[in-house]
Formats: structure tokens, C-alpha cells, sequence
């Protein structure tokens, strides 16, 4: 039987940072995985859909402005192109966390990990996993309701594996994934609905962008029906929706992208602290059970790739006897939807912002590079306290995801208008947009 220092359960992005992290500074690690390296992020999540994404937007982006621009010619796509790119991407990826894995010397354990009196094994093997300390690292997988559990029903997973694009689509869920689906779909010509049970898109976003986004949707022939729920789905030659206000429609397809729920391996439930299926854990990551941590989105917290990440090298400095930080009022979300949206911090809300607060907005529509890209749509919207200090930035537009950094760090060493007001951006850039909001909020606006 092997003896570890630490055992990480979970390959993901936040499971395989800690484990070569750990391994870095000399700890004696194992990391399981059941199935592929990565994750929902490189398999099911981040990666198969930006790759789809990028392609069905450089098709839709020539095929919406391309007469506008001087171009022109025939344009069609190929799904199964399409497919393979994709492909590519996700296993450049995995293969990537493998080989970083076994550079460092991380013991990989394939099979899936179980708990059963007191201790870890893997069903397959049936090996007992020891380790001084152990990472749930398990991840999430799409949640569906039991009403909606309909033969031939998608959720976010199913839609990689699909052989052609439906003609008509309805997408259940007006949050990130539900937002990126609409737009994929939509760029290949599917007749789109959008489903949201809230009274608007994006509603973790601030209440600008939620509107800006829900504009150029619709714009872009995207049927979006808010406050609204699906009360009943029928299964025949087609998908017949019923909705709670007795609309009814019928759909070639229906995707169910509501948001994702916390995995744990098997017989741990029942022996740990959870709340609604995520575990429990203190500041540390630590769980209610001696020597057990959990991270990323078994913690059912901030479901984001990066986030994980950054909770797994936490753990691991703090087992390695480091003293590291989290700052979790800087962390970066970001919807590739057309356009992008990138935020960090601090929100508007429907009833306005807080005492104290005061935000400016600058359109993209007066922003160089925008234009010469026929990218007008968007904005950057700064939110600072009473002293100045960058506490919050939204932002809708042509890659504002490659953008948004500047905010973080913003955040992140809590910096002023000043300090930002004080540096050159290049031009003509997106980035430009960030000085002209400063300079809004200083009431000196040079370009509106």
C-alpha cells in the first residue's frame, strides 16, 4: 500500500494545480481522476465551447458585416470541422495537465474515488488511498430538475456530442452558459429562445450589462422571455414546451442550462458537513472531517475554472506551511457571448448602488478600435467608493475579456482613479475605454 503526504481527489483545473503546486514544494503527492484530465473546464466546459464559439463567430461576423466591410463571396460552415477543431483543443489540453503532472512527479491514480469507514479507496482497484491530508477536488456536473429529466433533452454536456445544429433551439437559463449556448446556436443560423426565470439575463451581472445583453440578443433575432418558468416539456416528432404563463410552443431541440451542482465522491455525504450537496469548509478550505479539504466547485461556491485554480494553490501553500492569500473581491468572471461580457468587483443592482458609491459609463460606440472593428456595442462601466479607489468594473464589448485585467489588478492593490488616470494606453485599443471611464468619473471626459 503507497503512502502520500497528500492525496488530491479530482483532475480538474483546481485538483491539478494543487497537486503540482504541492509537488513543488517537495510534498509526496497522488492525484485521482476517473476519466479524463481537465475537468468539466477542458472537456465539457471552457474549452469545447470557446473553440465552438470562436469558429461560429468568425462565421457570423463575416456573414452579419462582411458587405459592410468590402468582403464578400460564399461562406458556409462545417460541423464536423468544426468538431475537430474542437477536438484538438480539448486534447492539447488534457494531454498538457497529464504531462505537467508527471514532470513534477505526481503519482496519477486512475479510478474513482470512494469513502467508506473512514478512509478513501478506488472502486476499480479497490486500492486504499493514505495520505496525511486529502483535496476533494470533484467538480460539478449539470443540473437538471426532475420535471425536466425529458428523453432527448440536452444539458450543457450533451450539446459537444451533437451531430447537427437544430433549426430551432429553446435554452432554459439566461445565466453564463445559457447566454454562451444562445450565441453559439445563433451563429449558425438555429431560431433561438432563451427561458429565464428571473426578470433578467445575467442576473449575477451588473443591471447595465444585463440589459445591454439582452438588447444586442434580441437584436440579433434571439427571443428572450423573462420571468418566466417551464412548467411541462412533451416529447413527440418535436419538443412541445409549456410554460407558467399557459404559453406553448414547440422546438426541434431544448437545453436545459440552469447551472451545474457540486460532485463528492460516493459515501463522503454522508459523513461530512454539506449544504445543498456542496461541502462545507471553513476560510482555510478545511471540511467539518479532520484532514480533508475541499476546493473549487465541490464547495458550490464560485463555479469558475480560475477559481478553483487559485482555491487549490491556496491549499496547497497552506499544507506546504505557507501563509497565502485569496482575495475574493477580485476575481474575474467573464460571458463570451457577442459581445463579451468581463467584470470584477462590485455590481449595480436594480435599486441602484450603495451610499457612497458612484459609477460612470462609457460606450464602446466612442471607442476607436471598436469602430474600426464595426464592434459598436458595449460599454465600461467603473464603480468607485468615496475616495476614489476602483472597487468595481463591468464591461460589454469586443474583447474585453482579453481587457479586464487591468481592473483586476485595480482591485486587487486597490488603486485610484488617479493611479489609472496616470497611465498611457496604447491606441487605438479597447483598453482605451478603461481611461475614458476614469476620466468620466474625474469629470473630465475628453472623448463624449
Amino acid at each position: 500500500m503507497r503512502k502520500f503526504d497528500v492525496v488530491v481527489i479530482g483532475g480538474g483545473p483546481g485538483g491539478s494545480d494543487c497537486a503540482i503546486r504541492l509537488a513543488q514544494r517537495g510534498k509526496k503527492v497522488a492525484i485521482v481522476e476517473k476519466k479524463h484530465f481537465g475537468g468539466t473546464c477542458t472537456n465539457v466546459g471552457c474549452i469545447p465551447t470557446k473553440a465552438l464559439l470562436y469558429v461560429s463567430g468568425l462565421y457570423a461576423g463575416i456573414k452579419e458585416k462582411g458587405k459592410r466591410l468590402g468582403l464578400s463571396g460564399e461562406l458556409s460552415y462545417d460541423l464536423k470541422g468544426m468538431k475537430k477543431h474542437m477536438e484538438r483543443s480539448i486534447l492539447m489540453s488534457r494531454k498538457g495537465t497529464e504531462a505537467l503532472l508527471k514532470k513534477y512527479g505526481v503519482a496519477i491514480i486512475k479510478g474513482t474515488a470512494y469513502f467508506d469507514r473512514g478512509n478513501f479507496y478506488v472502486e476499480e482497484s479497490g486500492e486504499e488511498l493514505k495520505g496525511d491530508y486529502y483535496v476533494i477536488a470533484t467538480g460539478s456536473q449539470p443540473k437538471i430538475p426532475a420535471t425536466l429529466r425529458v428523453e432527448g433533452v440536452w444539458n450543457s454536456d450533451d450539446v459537444f456530442t451533437m451531430e447537427s445544429i437544430p433549426q430551432s433551439i429553446v435554452i432554459i437559463g439566461g445565466g453564463v452558459i445559457g447566454i454562451e449556448m444562445a450565441t453559439l446556436f445563433s451563429n449558425l443560423g438555429s431560431s433561438v429562445t432563451i427561458v429565464e426565470m428571473m426578470n433578467r439575463l445575467l442576473p449575477n451581472e451588473d443591471i447595465d450589462v444585463s440589459k445591454a445583453i439582452e438588447k444586442s440578443l434580441t437584436r440579433r433575432g434571439i427571443k428572450v422571455l423573462l420571468s418566466t418558468a417551464v412548467k411541462k416539456i412533451e416529447k413527440s416528432e418535436t419538443f412541445n414546451i409549456k410554460l407558467n404563463n399557459e404559453m406553448e410552443f414547440s422546438s426541434e431541440r431544448v437545453l436545459v442550462a440552469i447551472g451545474r451542482e457540486p460532485v463528492i465522491p460516493k459515501g463522503l455525504e454522508k459523513k461530512i458537513d454539506t449544504n445543498k450537496g456542496a461541502i462545507i469548509t471553513d476560510r482555510d478550505f478545511k471540511s467539518s472531517l479532520p484532514n480533508v479539504y475541499a476546493i473549487g466547485d465541490a464547495r458550490g461556491k464560485v463555479m469558475l475554472a480560475h477559481v478553483a485554480s487559485a482555491e487549490g494553490v491556496y491549499v496547497a501553500e497552506k499544507l506546504s506551511g505557507n501563509n497565502p492569500e485569496i482575495d475574493f473581491n477580485a476575481f474575474p468572471s467573464v460571458v463570451y457571448s457577442t459581445p463579451e461580457v468581463a467584470s470584477v468587483g462590485l455590481k449595480e443592482e436594480e435599486d441602484g448602488l450603495k451610499d457612497g458609491l458612484k459609477s460612470f459609463l462609457f460606450p464602446m460606440s466612442a471607442n476607436g478600435r471598436a469602430n474600426t472593428m464595426g464592434e459598436r456595442d458595449g460599454f465600461v462601466k467603473l464603480v468607485v467608493d468615496a475616495k476614489g479607489t476602483i472597487v468595481g468594473g463591468s464591461l460589454v464589448g469586443a474583447h474585453v475579456s482579453e481587457t479586464l485585467m487591468e481592473l483586476v489588478l485595480a482591485i486587487k492593490k486597490r488603486m485610484t482613479l488617479k493611479d489609472l488616470s496616470e497611465v498611457i494606453h496604447p491606441h487605438p485599443t479597447i483598453s482605451e475605454a478603461i481611461r475614458d471611464a476614469v476620466e468620466g468619473l474625474e469629470g473630465n471626459p475628453l472623448h463624449i
